[in-house]
């Protein structure tokens, strides 16, 4: 299989719980106890996916998110565990750049099918950006839309040819919803895209995570151009042909930005 998982959970019985589970799967796997063995450990090892405990000494998985993101600048996938039902701490996870959120006691055939689909997210752009029949996926394979261009070979939107700083999370959900343009998505349908289940998590953080991406895309966020509301089912990315993006549609959103 040649895929690799790094535990990061200072209880040792748990930590060889889910070794022996990641082992018994076919997975290269490792355990620390602490976040300051975990960051030598991404250093030296590079695993696949990180799983983390929410209750870790000194760095909670909060904050190890954060620095493995922020100061690193790795987005090696996080599976975040917690003991606890936390809406908030989800969001805020999901935010940081974590890939998923999982409830003990961890049930085995959950968080195997848990890790194949953040292996099955991450070659999604890969499987999609090849259609030779989209007028709007140029030779290098990016997409285009209006005045954003999302490049999937490097995870980055451009705005106006301007880099947006978007978290994993953001950048997968508006993928998502670029390369279904023009079609009213369920927040269900988006909370299974980014989380790769439905039903668990509240789907009002769709709500949360739309919010943010219409304020850092978006001319007004009050009259957005790009995604829009399809009440009573959830969201849409309008499409906007290459040639409509004209200098009618710029000065409008150079107006509503004044």
């Amino acid at each position: 299989m040649g895929q690799s998982i790094l535990i990061v959970d200072n209880n040792d019985e748990n930590r060889n719980k889910l070794q022996a589970i990641f082992k018994a799967n076919g997975y290269k796997c490792w355990g620390v106890s602490s976040s300051e063995e975990a960051f030598k450990g991404i250093e030296t090892l590079s695993p696949d996916i990180l799983i983390v405990d929410m209750d870790l000494p000194i760095m909670n998985g909060l904050d190890f998110c954060r620095k493995l993101r922020n100061v690193y600048d790795n987005w090696t996938p996080i599976i975040l565990i917690s003991s606890i039902m936390d809406e908030l701490e989800a969001v805020l996870g999901l935010e940081l750049g974590a890939d998923d959120y999982m409830l003990k006691p961890i049930r085995e055939k959950e968080l195997m099918a848990r890790v194949k689909s953040i292996y099955r997210r991450g070659t999604l752009c890969c499987l999609e950006k090849n259609d030779k029949g989209n007028e709007e996926v140029s030779s290098d394979n990016r997409l285009k839309n209006g005045n954003l261009i999302l490049d999937p070979d490097h995870f980055v939107l451009y705005k106006k040819d301007e880099p947006v700083d978007l978290t994993r999370k953001e950048y997968e959900l508006l993928y998502y919803l670029f390369v279904n343009r023009g079609k009213a998505l369920s927040r269900g349908q988006l909370m299974k895209e980014l989380t790769g289940e439905e039903g668990e998590l509240d789907e009002r953080i769709i709500d949360v995570f739309i919010s943010r991406i219409r304020h850092k895309i978006e001319p007004s966020r009050r009259n957005p151009v790009y995604v829009k509301t399809v009440r009573n089912i959830g969201y849409m990315m309008k499409h906007i042909p290459p040639t409509a993006w004209n200098k009618e549609l710029s000065n409008k959103e150079d107006s509503m930005l004044s």
